[in-house]
């Protein structure tokens, strides 16, 4: 039952299985006992209220998401109910052309644009599987699922590879993975720009980040893999980390998953060394400091997730404006409340405000001249 709600809240269902979800709603008319609009209208403040609480007082909630599924479930069954329950019983089953009816926003998804070191534009969502590109020595292929891949050509000669680099862009709506010729993965999210150099002759491995990426680095004991960002310079062997490097956001993140890296801020020139678990916070200030973290967390948005943890409004809004190509706009004060959860990222916009809504923020999408937007009051 749990896994049918949670398919029919994201419009996952067979039409079977939206008939029978329904169904589950009248019956639940039929039986329900006698109570007033205003008695349901405070059962349904008070599970809100309970949850927020329990979501700001212990995050020990997520750690078991069947739990938390579970809770937001609950009060989203109960506001479905009662938001239909003084229809009459042949128009419960309209309900899913009435939501489909108003304005939505399509969540991102596998596009981005490679530049070649000749200034060489690539549209990669208008590519077909294979080949695509020359690069130095190497073939570029666009693979399935938003995959770019470089192949040695070992015909080519060193010298022309050590001069090439190249420059993969992600769009606001777009996310794409990246495979170097040295074997270490990238997935850039949304709104990011990574430069690097293609050659496998060269001292180092070095790449340039704006914007958010994870790293699955390859190994080299010989030639360290460097990550230039805002204020700093990663140093690592071989390694797992996620990087976020914002110019929006007042830091820069940067979390370890497994290996070891050394992080140098560029302007005092101090260092850290972080170990699994670990995250180093520098802010606008360039001050570098470390502390433990949940590394789920951080790489939410890589396993698909959008991942709010005692989140301001304002963090979440920069998050929803990155992967649904969309304006956020506030109206009136903004509130102050602190938001944690998660919510998958293939699902459409409405979905994730009306989570928000659980918070007692008002949001919803408007369209002017044609554009949509966001507006949170």
């Amino acid at each position: 039952m749990q896994d049918l709600l949670k398919r029919y809240l994201a419009g996952d269902c067979t039409p079977e299985e939206r008939v029978q979800v329904e169904q589950w709603y009248e019956l639940l008319e039929s039986k329900k006992a006698a109570i007033n609009e205003e008695e349901l209208e405070e059962d349904v403040a008070e599970v809100r209220t309970r949850l927020v609480k329990s979501f700001r007082k212990d995050r020990k909630l997520f750690r078991y998401p069947a739990v938390a599924a579970a809770a937001v479930l609950i009060i989203i069954s109960i506001g479905t109910y009662f938001q239909f329950r003084h229809r009459p019983s042949g128009e419960v089953l309209n309900a899913n052309k009435l939501l489909s009816n108003a304005p939505d926003i399509a969540p991102g998804r596998n596009i981005a644009i490679l530049q070649l070191s000749d200034g060489t534009e690539i549209a990669l969502d208008e590519q077909a599987n294979g080949a695509i590109a020359k690069a130095g020595s190497n073939t570029i292929y666009k693979n399935a699922n938003g995959q770019l891949t470089y192949v040695a050509n070992e015909s080519k000669e060193k010298e022309e590879e050590a001069l090439v680099s190249n420059t993969l862009k992600t769009p606001r709506g777009g996310q794409f993975q990246l495979t170097l010729p040295d074997g270490s993965k990238v997935w850039l999210n949304a709104a990011s720009t990574l430069t690097y150099k293609i050659s496998r002759t060269s001292r180092e491995r070095l790449v340039e980040l704006k914007g958010e990426a994870y790293f699955e680095v390859a190994r080299d004991a010989n030639r360290p893999f460097k990550v230039l960002s805002k204020g700093q310079v990663i140093e690592v062997l071989g390694t797992h980390f996620n990087v976020s490097s914002y110019d929006d956001e007042p830091s820069v993140k940067t979390t370890l998953a497994e290996g070891a890296v050394k992080i140098v801020e560029t302007n005092k020139h101090r260092d850290v060394v972080l170990e699994p678990g670990q995250q180093a916070t520098l802010d606008s200030g360039n001050t570098l400091s470390v502390a433990q973290v949940d590394v789920s967390d951080a790489i939410a948005w890589k396993n698909g997730k959008l991942n709010f943890n005692q989140s301001d409004i304002y963090a979440v809004a920069r998050q929803l404006s990155r992967w649904y190509n969309v304006d956020v706009v506030f109206k009136g004060k903004a509130s102050k409340v602190r938001l944690s959860g998660e919510v998958y990222r293939n699902t459409n916009a409405s979905k994730v405000l009306e989570i928000l809504s659980f918070y007692n923020l008002n949001c919803r999408i408007e369209t002017d001249n044609g554009v949509k937007r966001i507006v949170i009051e």
